[in-house]
């Protein structure tokens, strides 16, 4: 983020098999950061499937600013690390102190956004996030990430409000008279600070933390209503009780259909109800990590050979099942906070500290913090598409220069023959299809009328 690289003097500096070790890992993070979002980029560009899904609007734009990350800023900043000297004027320090602090705040923005986004479609029912995730919404809310950055970066720093009242001591650390080195310093006083970390970090992690808690919470919710319409829909498994009429079940499977169709994100000009129709395939969603939150039931031979067999499965292997989805969601949740808490609460925690201590953090510390906080970037691209079934699919046709093997398959070329399943008197397919069609089927099933 900001660039303070409280930069040290030569006897606090880098030895040479320390600058060696540096210049080794600092190049190794831009190349990965460099690579990933590109390969991203090019992905969504090429592949239509992927242009379809709302949530990649987003994730190409973070990656644009990742990549903005890695080329405009982090290279200058590993020059300055491993020459201990900066070189190219006190202007371009500013440009650049802008930039970094322009491009990352951008970048937390961005998975803010996508938080949000991801919140609004499984949480919430699919006219409310029709509704809210319009197209012009979109572009506002993108307009956003770039433009909000810009009030506490270009602005506040060309104009010098973040060195109000400490100007003597930037001068002083400026300019080492020992080793007649420069250094692009970046301090910032009391206020700055307080406000450009609650803007560019504390305000989205909250909003972040509130939306995945959210989502994991309603993960469960739908896991335990497939469950009961699994065993209610069962004539070979008891009924919970004799008080429970035909008719709760009949609102226990509306009230999954509608909330099912809440976890899916409605498709552009789509109608919430409309099912999938063509060969095409099946929506995919943006964060596969959270295809086990949104399809607890994806493996075949789990749930539905409970329909077919009951007796096979006892209830603690039910249990078991229950168990491991709700792990896996929460894993997936864990991954997708830690690394981003891991990455950059170091650096604005320090942040907000620094400046009540008479800035006596020392400045191998800040650079290690602040390329934490640069490692974000090259991380990104495997939290939010790496980890997705459709991008890996686009990435591995890109690197393998378009091979046949890769592929979307065609749903209608692999039709298997598909045994039933009676749920409330009403026939369905289920036993040879795929598990979306046998989600699509058990899910979207109307009891027949009592």
């Amino acid at each position: 983020m900001e660039e303070l690289d409280v930069n040290v003097s030569s006897s606090e500096g880098f030895g040479i098999a320390e600058k060696i070790l540096l210049l080794s890992f600092v190049s190794a993070v831009i190349l990965m950061a460099i690579l990933g979002n590109l390969l991203v980029m090019v992905a969504v560009c090429r592949d239509r499937q992927l242009r379809k899904i709302k949530t990649n609007y987003f994730i190409v734009s973070l990656a644009f600013a990742d990549l903005l990350v890695s080329v405009l800023v982090m290279p200058f900043g590993a020059m300055e690390l491993v020459q201990d000297n900066w070189i190219y004027g006190e202007m371009f320090c500013l440009v650049r102190t802008s930039l970094d602090v322009l491009l990352t705040t951008a970048s937390i923005l961005h998975l803010c956004c996508i938080s949000l986004d991801r919140y609004y479609a499984i949480c919430c029912q699919p006219l409310v996030y029709r509704n809210k995730m319009t197209p012009l919404r979109i572009a506002l809310m993108l307009g956003g990430c770039w433009v909000i950055p810009t009030f506490i970066s270009f602005l506040p720093i060309m104009q010098g409000w973040n060195s109000i009242g400490i100007i003597d001591l930037i001068q002083q650390r400026q300019f080492n008279k020992a080793s007649n080195s420069t250094y692009c310093i970046f301090m910032v006083n009391k206020p700055y600070a307080i406000t450009c970390s609650v803007v560019a970090f504390y305000i989205p992690f909250l909003l972040m933390v509130l939306a995945y808690h959210r989502i994991y919470v309603t993960a469960r919710a739908h896991a335990r209503q497939i469950r009961l319409l699994q065993r209610a829909g069962n004539p070979a498994e008891p009924r919970q009780g004799p008080q429970e009429p035909r008719q709760s079940l009949q609102e226990t499977q509306q009230h999954l259909q509608e909330t099912h169709q809440g976890l899916q994100e409605p498709r552009q000009g789509q109608h919430p109800q409309e099912p999938h129709q063509g060969p095409q395939e099946p929506r995919l969603d943006p964060q596969e990590p959270w295809r086990g939150l949104h399809e607890p039931q994806q493996h075949p031979q789990e749930p539905h050979q409970g329909l077919q067999e009951p007796r096979q499965h006892p209830p603690d292997q039910h249990s078991s099942h229950r168990m491991k989805t709700e792990t896996k969601a929460a894993k997936t949740l864990c991954i997708i906070m830690g690394c981003f808490c891991l990455c950059w609460a170091p650096f604005f925690v320090t942040n907000i500290v620094d400046p009540f201590i008479n800035y006596t953090v020392p400045g191998k510390l800040w650079t290690a913090f602040l390329w934490l906080g640069y490692i974000n970037s090259g991380l990104n691209p495997f939290l939010y598409a790496f980890l997705n079934k459709a991008f890996r699919r686009a990435f591995l046709i890109i690197l393998c220069c378009g091979d046949e093997r890769y592929r979307r398959p065609s749903i209608l070329g692999q039709t298997v023959p598909c045994s039933t399943t009676t749920i409330n008197g009403s026939t369905h397919v289920l036993s040879g299809c795929s598990s979306v069609s046998k989600l699509l089927l058990l899910f979207c099933s109307r009891p027949a009328p009592v």
